[in-house]
């Protein structure tokens, strides 16, 4: 996935022989999900079944694994309750922005190349369906698919599930951003985890709370774009439009039981902005924080759920 892992959990080996092979057997476990899951979603990857699956479209009904179901199904439901704003097709445009696999050129595409892409955009041709034991996929139209907004969050959702079977019930899990909690730290004390503030240089947080029996993800636009003519252009493209979000939401995080929708939500809301992205978060009971970028500095909203679960 091009980025790192950690996780911290509370052992109950009593001695350092037993914590060591622990150690062990779950960062095998952890290693060979992670990998399949890669090799599954991974547009990096040329020959993962996400990206043999963009590079024989058929209007025909295929088999694929349950995880890439599972996650197409999640991002076809976020994809109609935030209005297209979060779309998986949209992976054309994020290429010739130059924010896909291939090298970043840095530069403006032309208009008329953004418009042809546009036309290739739309989860709408993405048909799913479940027989017996079997996870079908048809394509109505050509479309290129790119989980990277939500099959991070969906890794650690599947981590935090495999923590459990094997009888780990206090831990926090992070897969390049994305983060699960569960149970609580020594001392019967939460976890607590920083939401950075989006400043171009250097790290630091914004606000630092409790996270319990929750994920956590954040989008944001300070970390991967591009300026040309003294003008940013974020890597977070408006599939409706076919261009960067131009708007000043510097960054939005969203909790949820389930990290993939968080990651997705967290897509979709900085697709449409603050003012909008307030208005899904309130519609759909998102538990959303979002991070204006002013003249004067930042300034901070949080949607009544974030409020109430960040109190309790």
């Amino acid at each position: 996935m091009g980025t790192e892992y950690h996780i911290s959990w509370i052992s109950q080996q009593s001695s350092q022989q037993a914590l060591i092979i622990e150690k062990t057997n779950i960062k095998q476990i952890i290693d060979a999900q992670l990998a399949a899951i890669n090799k599954s979603m991974s547009t990096y990857d040329s020959e993962s079944e996400l990206s043999l699956l963009n590079q024989n479209f058929s209007r025909e009904w295929q088999v694929i694994s349950a995880d890439l179901y599972r996650v197409l199904m999640m991002s076809k439901r976020v994809n109609v309750q935030s209005i297209g704003a979060f779309d998986v097709t949209v992976g054309p445009l994020v290429n010739l922005w130059g924010f896909g696999p291939e090298a970043s050129l840095g530069q403006v595409p032309e208009a008329g190349s953004i418009k042809r892409l546009l036309a290739e955009v739309g989860s709408e041709a993405i048909s799913l369906r479940q027989r017996d034991e079997s996870f079908e996929i048809k394509l109505l139209a050509q479309r290129y698919i790119d989980l990277s907004a939500i099959a991070k969050g969906y890794a650690v959702d599947v981590l935090g599930r495999s923590l459990q079977q094997h009888g780990i019930k206090n831990y926090l899990i992070e897969v390049g951003g994305e983060i699960i909690a569960n149970g609580q730290k020594l001392a019967d004390k939460p976890w607590r985890i920083a939401i950075e503030t989006p400043n171009d240089n250097g790290r630091s947080a914004q606000i630092i709370m409790p996270l319990s029996n929750l994920g956590i993800a954040t989008s944001g636009d300070y970390r991967n774009y591009f300026e040309q003519d003294g003008i940013r252009f974020s890597h977070t493209i408006d599939g409706r439009t076919g261009y960067p979000v131009k708007h000043n939401l510097a960054s939005v995080s969203v909790l949820h039981d389930s990290v993939a929708m968080a990651d997705a939500w967290a897509t979709a809301l900085t697709v449409v902005g603050a003012k909008a992205g307030m208005e899904l978060a309130e519609e759909h009971e998102l538990a959303a924080y979002f991070i204006v970028r002013t003249a004067e500095g930042f300034e901070q909203y949080r949607s009544r759920q974030f409020e109430q679960l960040t109190l309790d």
